[in-house]
This record gives C-alpha cells, sequence and structure tokens, in this order.
C-alpha cells in the first residue's frame, strides 16, 4: 500500500472537502457496479476499519483529520459527542482529568438537527436555503473520534479565544503546548497505521486563522517527515479577487510561510478559488455550498490519478512543478466540456484553456509557451485525444470515465440535473500565476494598507521578498 493521509484545516476548507469525500464515495458506487471498468485502490485514501464504506467484503473510512472551530461541526459534532458517552470509562477519566471533586451538574445543548439532509449516506434531497454547515451535506460516514478536532483559542493558548488572522491561528498552534498534542494524538495513530506512506493531502483557508494554524501544523509534519510530499490547496470562500484587504494580506502571509519556510514544507501550492466561469456553468457566487462544489472538482480531478494507480504523488508534484522548482501550481478545469472530431485539434488546445478552463486563481493562459510543467487529466471528455500525438506520456491520463456526481451536489450549476459530467483538467505551472503573486505581494505593502498593523513590520518585508523571488521565476517562464 501507499497512503496518503488528508488533513483538513479550517471552515472553507472543510466546506470543499465534504464535497470532495462525497464525490468519492460516489465513485465508488459506480465502479462497484457492474457496468464500471475502473479499478480504484481504496487504500490510498482510506483506512479499513468496522465501519464506513462497503466494498468487497471491508469497510473504509476516510484516511482524514479535520480541523475546525468547535461550533462549526453541526450534527457530526453530536454524533461525536454521541460516541464519546458510549464510552463511559472515557468520560470519567475526562472528569478526573477537569481536577474538580466538588459538586458537578451536567448541561447539555440540545442536539443539532439539520434542516436540509442528515450526514452519513441519508441525502435523499437537499434543501440548499437551509446549510448551516459543512456537515449538513455530509454522505460519509467518518470515524467520528478519530478524525474530527475542534479547535479552541483559549484552549490553547490565546487569551481571548480569538483565532481571526493567520498570526492568531499560529499563536494558538504553538500555545499552551497544542503543537504536541496535535501532533502526538490522533495525528500519530492515522500515520504510525500507514505501511508505506506517499504522502500528504492538505486542504487549508487561505485566510484567517485557520491559514496560520495549518501552516504551524503542516510545518511540524514536515519536520517529522522530511522525505513525504505534500501538496497543498488553499482554499479561499469565494472569488480569487474578491478578497478583503485583511483576508488578502493573510493569504500572502500563508503563501510565504508554506513555500519558504526554513523546512521547505509544501512540495506544491495549489491556489483554489473562483475567478472566472465559462457561460456553461450557472454558480451563485454568494454560495460557499456551490463554489465549494465547483472547487472539489478541483480536488477530486487529480486525486482520482493517484487512486487508479495511473500516478504517485512524487510522479505528479514531479510532472507539475519541474521537479519543485515552481511549486505554485495552477489547475484548469472545465466540467462538461464537449469536442467534436472535426472542429478540434491540437492547435485548439490554447484557446480551449482560455476560454472554456476555470483557472483556480484567476491566471490567464492562452498561450502553451506560457507553461513550464503541465499534466492533463481526462474523465469523460475528448481532451486528452487534442494532446496526445503532441505531448509525452508522462504529461497526460485518460481515465475515461465521467465524474460520478452524488445526491448532495448542486447539479443545477451545469445545464440539466444529472448523474454524471465529463471533465476535462490541466495541473500546470505557468508564467500567468504572476498575476496571483503580484495581488498578494501589492497587499502587504506597508506605508498601504491600514491592516498591516497587527504584525511584526520586518515579518511583512521578509514576506515580500519572498513573493518577490515567487513572481522573478515565474515571469521568467514565457
Amino acid at each position: 500500500m501507499k497512503e496518503i493521509i488528508t488533513l483538513q484545516f479550517g471552515e472553507s476548507a472543510n466546506y470543499v472537502g465534504t464535497h470532495y469525500w462525497n464525490m468519492q464515495q460516489q465513485q465508488f458506487a459506480e465502479e462497484s457496479s457492474e457496468a464500471s471498468d475502473a479499478q480504484l485502490s481504496m487504500d490510498v485514501f482510506y483506512s479499513e476499519g468496522d465501519q464506513g464504506i462497503g466494498r468487497r467484503g471491508k469497510r473504509f473510512t476516510p484516511r482524514v483529520l479535520v480541523f475546525d472551530k468547535v461550533g462549526n461541526f453541526g450534527s457530526l459534532g453530536q454524533s461525536r459527542h454521541a460516541q464519546a458517552e458510549d464510552n463511559p470509562e472515557g468520560m470519567e477519566a475526562e472528569i478526573k482529568a477537569a481536577q474538580w471533586d466538588g459538586a458537578t451538574e451536567v448541561h447539555r445543548q440540545i442536539p443539532y438537527t439539520s434542516g436540509a439532509v442528515l450526514g452519513g449516506g441519508a441525502v435523499s434531497e437537499l434543501d440548499e436555503s437551509r446549510v448551516q454547515y459543512w456537515s449538513d451535506f455530509n454522505e460519509v460516514e467518518f470515524n467520528t473520534v478519530q478524525s474530527l478536532s475542534s479547535v479552541s483559542g483559549v484552549e490553547f493558548g490565546n487569551s481571548l479565544g480569538e483565532m481571526n488572522t493567520f498570526q492568531e491561528g499560529g499563536e494558538v498552534f504553538n500555545g499552551e503546548n497544542g503543537r504536541d498534542e496535535m501532533l502526538e494524538g490522533k495525528f500519530r495513530v492515522l500515520a504510525e497505521a500507514c505501511d508505506q506512506m506517499q504522502g500528504f493531502q492538505v486542504l487549508a483557508d487561505a485566510y484567517g486563522g485557520f491559514a496560520g494554524f495549518g501552516a504551524g501544523f503542516v510545518e511540524k509534519v514536515r519536520e517529522e517527515y522530511p522525505k513525504s510530499s505534500i501538496l497543498l490547496y488553499s482554499v479561499a470562500s469565494g472569488r480569487a479577487g474578491d478578497m478583503g484587504g485583511a483576508q488578502t494580506i493573510d493569504a500572502a502571509i500563508g503563501l510565504a510561510a508554506n513555500l519558504e519556510n526554513v523546512s521547505a514544507a509544501v512540495n506544491m501550492f495549489v491556489p483554489s478559488a473562483l475567478k472566472k466561469l465559462y457561460p456553461e456553468a450557472r454558480i451563485e457566487e454568494s454560495s460557499r455550498y456551490q463554489t465549494s462544489a465547483f472547487m472539489a472538482m478541483n480536488v477530486s480531478q487529480w486525486s482520482q490519478c493517484m487512486l487508479t494507480g495511473r500516478r504517485s504523488l512524487d510522479e505528479m508534484i514531479s510532472q507539475v512543478t519541474q521537479q519543485q522548482y515552481f511549486k505554485v501550481a495552477e489547475s484548469l478545469l472545465s466540467p462538461g466540456l464537449q469536442i467534436s472530431d472535426s472542429k478540434y485539434d491540437f492547435s485548439s488546445v490554447a484557446s480551449l484553456l482560455g476560454q472554456r478552463f476555470v483557472a483556480s486563481s484567476g491566471a490567464v493562459v492562452s498561450d502553451l509557451s506560457s507553461l513550464a510543467g503541465q499534466l492533463v487529466v481526462d474523465r469523460g471528455t475528448e481532451f486528452s485525444r487534442l494532446v496526445r500525438e503532441q505531448y509525452a506520456a508522462t504529461a497526460y491520463t485518460d481515465l475515461g470515465q465521467a465524474v460520478a456526481l452524488p445526491r448532495s451536489f448542486p447539479k443545477r450549476i451545469f445545464q440539466g440535473a444529472r448523474d454524471s459530467v465529463g471533465v476535462a483538467g490541466m495541473l500546470c505551472t505557468t508564467a500567468g500565476t504572476t498575476g496571483y503573486v503580484q495581488r498578494l505581494h501589492e497587499s502587504v505593502q506597508v506605508e498601504r494598507s491600514r491592516h498591516v498593523k497587527d504584525y511584526e513590520r520586518e515579518w511583512i518585508r521578509e514576506v515580500r521578498s519572498v513573493l518577490d523571488s515567487v513572481i522573478d521565476r515565474y515571469a521568467a517562464i514565457s
């Protein structure tokens, strides 16, 4: 086995992660049918246990650690506490740990019941207007005690309990033994259960407290596992160009911290937001539920290569980053792409990328010469046919089957409700990324931003220096 551990940090990342795991589960259901000839390896992203997805006489749950504020778990938080109550010895230990020998009273919060759906596979019809938490549209059975971790600023060292900025999140991770507790508990259990770990797939908020908390966690993971690959999706809650001043500063600091900290923590960094959409995609940009569904398709597109054994995590990162020389990658996606044999050939690829593909950070790719490294993944379209004669076999993968959409997926964002959709994707490093990094660089000009007072000025100067070097490196591609 070559296992991958998934780490999720923050509410925006968990919205994307929930859609992603729902899509994975639906894909497994399709693979189990007689009509499917796909060969998927559950062991890559899932752990075998006594609950979860049933497949070939075994049961599996996602190999994931999910971090969020205690109030963001919704019905999954209720499930987690219910499992703890089934273990009275554990509850007794918790009481003793409180070091209180006086009288006690137990006050129970009224259980939260989702008005949209119930998690754990009970989705029949989703009322999007009543989605309050990412758990409201969850269809997957998690090992809730092992996988879910609530984070409190008070508990881990921030006296005010705040986790609003990158800096505050980093302080929470590093404070009051929080760093040691996080890595020696649930994380250690997952890591030591792996026979031959490939690395880590990380979804982290692009800004806010969990951006800093996640960066600290990833840096510590790199120290513990210096040879393992780390792929990080930096998740914004909406469109890439709509971040406010403080949010953009946080995103800039997060990018610099993850790319250029002392341990060179991240092997490939993929911004994940929405910048532009093609006409056929109908997404309400104010709906986190809808925008996160589209962003989850990015994660699913590339992880499918590893599920099918077509690429390892190391191979994918090396192909796209050119042996990690360019660490910021662009995810280009075109769900529903239709290509007629007579109209399109390789000469059409650049125009298709510029007109029909959604760029996760807003990069415009209209000239193939602006690409340094690329990996094309085709799931049920003819896009791979266009590149097959010109690209080396290592640069494209045709997975054949379209993407199976779960019941919770907002299918109306495509024309007509459907059970599956063909998706063409290109994961690449491109000169177009300079625009994204330049926007971040402009946000951290000390003399122009009123938000900079929250950070040490010397730290801001270091961040700008890092972003300068990234801009220079990518500008040299074309």
